[in-house]
């Protein structure tokens, strides 16, 4: 067979499969529990019982299935059905308020496996792509479609922000007090940070949006301090190795197509022992949080920043030595603080 024609084949049965073994496991699991649990059983026993029961029935399927259709493909969705099905199956059996058949009961666990498996094969298109490397695009693609992006943000941008700037506005100034020296302050915007640094700093700040810049232009001017603006774009900084004492990013690398290669750019132009502070939101740990972030950020994308960036985890990975981590809102708005070792 045809090497186009068997990949064509693989890609056709191993869904397929998928969903089978997602109906197969709702089908045994609301059959298991049905046949345990039953009107007037406690409900949290019961509940308890379907999870641990559902549970079972999954690991057990996915030890025969898996090396079918793959590991992970089956019992990251059978963990799902078998965990959230045994317990939803176990309380409305216990409240007398499940299918009046068999097969009733069976039909329902079907259709509960069925959709827990599309769930999973939509969270897995959300997801797909890359993470912390490059955007898939040429760079000089990736910088003009993000200074494109920008650009048209900047007309509405300070209406958007204002909540936001009002919120935040006391926890910025009051960590950006520890700024000092010679300051790269990476994503300017329209500058409406500035009234939080504090005063007689010497900032470059850098921007890849021209129209951003020229409202930040006006708001620099009332700084106790010297800002110079100059267009940039973080992944190409056009500075000498370590021409700066800090450097601050505020909700830039949400929004930057290669984070890494940004971040790497920062460290080289930090002098050694030089600090490195962010103000970013990003992905959350609280698995609810976290999945309603991934699945919002196609749409964020398109207009502006991606909400589910792992930046903690990239900076250290660009080299720079952790000092401190400060949620701001959740564990979703965080004050970092990192150091470029000294030699």
């Amino acid at each position: 067979m045809p090497i186009d024609n068997v990949n064509l084949s693989r890609s056709l049965l191993f869904p397929l499969g998928d969903y089978l073994a997602g109906i197969l496991t709702g089908t045994i699991v609301a059959g298991a529990v049905r046949g345990l649990v039953g009107p007037g059983f406690d409900m949290v026993l019961a509940m308890v019982l379907g999870m641990i029961l559902g549970m079972a029935i999954h690991l057990l399927l996915g030890l025969v299935l898996g090396p079918l259709l793959g590991m992970f493909q089956t019992m990251v969705p059978g963990s799902w059905i078998g965990m959230y099905g045994g317990m939803l199956f176990a309380m409305r059996d216990s409240m007398g308020a499940g299918s009046p058949t068999w097969l009733g009961t069976l039909g329902v666990g079907a259709l509960f496996g069925a959709i827990v498996v599309a769930g999973v094969h939509l969270y897995d298109r959300i997801l797909r792509g890359p993470v912390n490397g490059p955007s898939g695009e040429l760079p000089e693609e990736a910088r003009s479609s993000t200074r494109g992006k920008w650009d048209a943000a900047s007309r509405f941008f300070d209406r958007l922000t204002w909540a936001d700037d009002q919120r935040f506005g006391p926890e910025k100034r009051r960590l950006f007090a520890r700024l000092r020296g010679k300051l790269l302050f990476v994503g300017a915007g329209t500058g409406n940070d500035f009234p939080y640094l504090p005063s007689g700093l010497s900032v470059t700040a850098v921007d890849i949006s021209p129209a951003m810049l020229a409202q930040a232009s006006v708001k620099a001017g009332g700084y106790a301090g010297e800002i110079e603006l100059r267009e940039a774009d973080v992944q190409r900084l056009p500075f000498a190795d370590g021409s700066f004492e800090e450097a601050l990013a505020v909700c830039t690398f949400c929004s930057v197509p290669d984070p890494l290669a940004g971040l790497r750019e920062i460290y080289r132009v930090l002098r050694p022992g030089g600090r490195f502070f962010l103000f970013e939101h990003v992905r959350s740990r609280i698995g609810p949080v976290g999945i309603l972030l991934d699945g919002m950020t196609p749409l964020s994308r398109l207009v502006g920043p991606a909400l589910n960036r792992e930046t903690v985890g990239n900076v250290r990975a660009a080299g720079f030595s952790l000092l401190g981590e400060e949620n701001v809102y959740l564990d979703i708005v965080k004050w970092v603080e990192a150091e470029k070792p000294r030699d």
